[in-house]
């Protein structure tokens, strides 16, 4: 009888347990490497937050006005004066208040309006200005100049004026030209239809008189 070589256990199982062996080394090579890249990734993160902290580019607050709501371009008003005389105002843009509706602050406002019925229109500009349009006031400032129907321009840095009453206050210096000749003043009102100029404080001018039209008959 030819006699059989029988494989035991023992032996068939010892290439595995080397196999298993050697992946646990392997494995546990994988976690120490694994481990120093957490480790060094964590240094990083920690030295850059350091860095936007201490050293970082400053975030840039934008502060905004809670009191202007609304911006109007090229905003367009109008009304009638006391005398039922249209009236326009118009401006760059305009900015409405949220403590006061009525309030309207204005860039680069322009006041168009009828001394007389029947005349051309003149008109006030400025800079800037406020326009109240319930009360139909407007309190104009900076680079303030009047031009009139009749070829008077006043320059001066305050208006304020009431459509209603067809009048212009002043409490800055104006200078105006004109045919009568040129006049300055510390304050100023201009009355009876935007017709009226009265100047007030340290008044000085020089009036050209008025040519003698009158013709003799021979």
């Amino acid at each position: 009888m030819t006699a059989a070589t029988v494989q035991t256990d023992d032996t068939f199982w010892e290439p595995r347990r080397t196999l298993t062996l050697a992946a646990a080394r392997r494995h546990s090579r994988f976690i120490t490497v694994f481990r120093g890249l957490l480790i060094g990734l964590a240094i990083c993160l920690v030295g850059a937050l350091t860095y936007f902290i201490f050293d970082g580019p400053k975030s840039e607050t934008v502060v905004t006005n809670e009191s202007e709501i609304v911006r109007m371009t090229n905003p367009r008003y109008t009304g009638t004066d006391g005398d039922g005389e249209p009236y326009t105002l118009t401006a760059e843009y305009a900015v409405r208040s949220r403590t006061d509706v009525n309030a309207v602050r204005l860039i680069n406002p322009v006041l168009n309006f009828v001394r007389l019925e029947g005349v051309e229109t003149s008109n006030i500009i400025a800079k800037e200005g406020l326009y109240d349009s319930k009360a139909q006031t407007m309190e104009l400032r900076t680079d303030v100049t009047v031009r009139t129907d009749d070829g008077y321009v006043c320059e001066t840095t305050h208006a304020r004026i009431l459509a209603t009453d067809k009048t212009v206050q002043g409490d800055e210096p104006i200078f105006c030209t004109g045919d009568f000749g040129q006049v300055r003043g510390d304050s100023y009102q201009i009355l009876d239809n935007y017709s009226r100029f009265i100047f007030l404080g340290n008044v000085k001018g020089k009036i050209v008189p008025e040519p003698d039209n009158a013709i003799e008959d021979e």
